[in-house]
């Protein structure tokens, strides 16, 4: 366990020195700011006549569907296909291979959520300076539809990691994954049958938390989540154990 967790720390700090990285987590930070800022003074009226917690939510889709999302195709691609490339993905270490290869998608998985709560520290702070309507009694429900928001997430993180083991080149890796994802998308458009059983259909499912929650429907995605992630992490850890050191 502490081989894995000094493994993560060292995973994690290779990925922030990446100016990616940080350009993703300013961005967590600066576009809810800079969204409000713009709702409030720039007379968009459109906006200003939907409540805060509406611009809240769409700012968390944004992040879902196009930012996280983003980040982890990098991420995967930086920790396995260009180390992979470099010959720097299996050195010489007193760790086995699969503690090596599941600190990598802790590693990812942490700083997804990171994002993703500082996103929502963002959203509320900024909601407290700028809105007026904004109610502290939101904040519960809020941070609830940031962090369930992780857990599809998670699936894609595994299916991401997956893909970069798949190819050689880092290019083709992370052009390969925003293509194979901006598909899945799009998919359900032609082949609404199809939905439920894309990692991509439950990124937004926050938005079923709100109101009544059917116990059925909980079960029945959490067992989707569970089961598409262990298929992913699987198959990714198979590719993984393949390669030569």
């Amino acid at each position: 366990m502490n081989t894995i967790k000094a493994n993560t720390l060292n995973e994690m700090q290779k990925l922030l020195t990446k100016k990616g990285t940080k350009l993703f987590l300013l961005a967590s930070v600066l576009i809810p700011v800079l969204t409000k800022i713009l709702v409030n003074n720039l007379f968009l009226t459109d906006w200003m006549a939907l409540p805060a917690e509406n611009i809240n939510m769409t700012l968390l889709d944004l992040f879902v569907t196009i930012l996280i999302p983003l980040f982890i195709f990098i991420a995967a691609t930086d920790l396995f296909t260009r180390e992979g490339e470099r010959g720097t993905l299996l050195q010489v270490r007193p760790i086995s291979r699969m503690e090596l290869f599941g600190s990598k998608v802790i590693a990812i998985s942490i700083l997804s959520l990171f994002i993703l709560l500082l996103e929502w520290t963002a959203v509320v702070v900024s909601s407290t300076v700028f809105d007026k309507a904004f109610e502290i009694t939101a904040i519960p429900s809020s941070i609830g539809a940031f962090v369930v928001s992780w857990f599809p997430i998670l699936v894609l993180t595994a299916f991401a990691v997956m893909l970069a083991l798949f190819v050689h080149s880092s290019v083709l890796a992370v052009s390969g994954m925003i293509v194979l994802y901006l598909i899945m998308l799009f998919i359900p458009y032609v082949l609404p049958g199809s939905l439920f059983f894309l990692p991509t259909a439950y990124l937004d499912w926050y938005m079923q938390w709100f109101g009544n929650v059917s116990i059925r429907w909980m079960i029945q995605t959490v067992t989707y989540l569970c089961s598409s992630f262990a298929l992913f992490f699987t198959v990714g850890y198979y590719m993984f154990n393949r390669k030569e050191a």
